[in-house]
C-alpha cells in the first residue's frame, strides 16, 4: 500500500466492514495495477460486441492514454489497487473494477467519490454492457443518447448517460 500519498475525504465512502480499503488519487507507482484492471475490464465490456477485438493495452493505446493522463484518477486501493476511475470535467471517462473485487462495493465507492467533486456527471457505456449499464441506472443515471465509437477499427455502440444531484456537503 502506497503509504505517502494523502487519503482523500472520500476515504469515508468505503464499504462498511472493508476498513482497509481507501480511495485516493492516482500516482504512477499505480501504473501497472491500473493497466492490468483496464486490460480484464476492456475485454469483459467488449465481450457481448460483434466483431473480433483486439484488447490494445492501456500503455500502447496513446488516444486512451492521453486521456488518461489528462483526467483526475482516482483509485481504489486494499493492499494493491482494486479500481479506478478517470474523471475529466464533469464525464466519467472510465471506470473500471478487477474481477476478484466486483460485486463488493468498489465500483459504487469510487462513483460516490466523484460525486463529491461533481454535481452532475456524464458518461458513455457499452450497449452491449448490460452490467454496467444496469449498475449506473441503479445510481440515478439516465439515457440521454447514443453514439457510435472506433474501438480497434471496429465501430462500438455506447449509450450515452447523465445523472445529478444536490451540491455535496463537505465531510467534516
Amino acid at each position: 500500500m502506497n503509504q505517502n500519498v494523502p487519503l482523500l475525504q472520500t476515504e469515508r465512502l468505503v464499504p462498511r466492514g472493508l476498513s482497509s480499503m481507501r480511495i485516493r488519487e492516482f500516482t504512477e507507482p499505480d501504473f501497472p495495477a491500473v493497466c492490468k484492471i483496464y486490460i480484464e475490464a476492456k475485454q469483459d465490456e467488449l465481450q457481448f460486441e460483434r466483431g473480433n477485438f483486439k484488447i490494445i493495452p492501456l500503455d500502447q493505446d496513446a488516444a486512451i492514454l492521453a486521456a488518461f493522463r489528462d483526467s483526475l484518477v482516482l483509485v481504489f486501493e486494499e493492499e494493491e489497487v482494486l479500481g479506478f476511475a478517470a474523471l475529466s470535467g464533469n464525464q466519467l471517462r472510465a471506470m473500471f473494477v478487477a474481477r476478484n473485487a466486483r460485486g463488493k462495493g468498489v465500483g459504487k465507492a469510487l462513483l460516490d467519490a466523484t460525486r463529491l467533486r461533481k454535481t452532475e456527471l456524464v458518461l458513455n457505456v457499452a450497449q452491449s454492457n448490460l452490467g454496467a449499464r444496469k449498475f449506473y441506472a441503479r445510481n440515478g443515471f439516465v439515457v440521454t443518447g447514443e453514439t457510435v465509437k472506433m474501438y480497434a477499427d471496429i465501430a462500438v455502440t455506447y449509450i450515452q448517460m447523465k445523472s445529478s444531484w444536490p451540491a455535496a456537503v463537505p465531510l467534516l
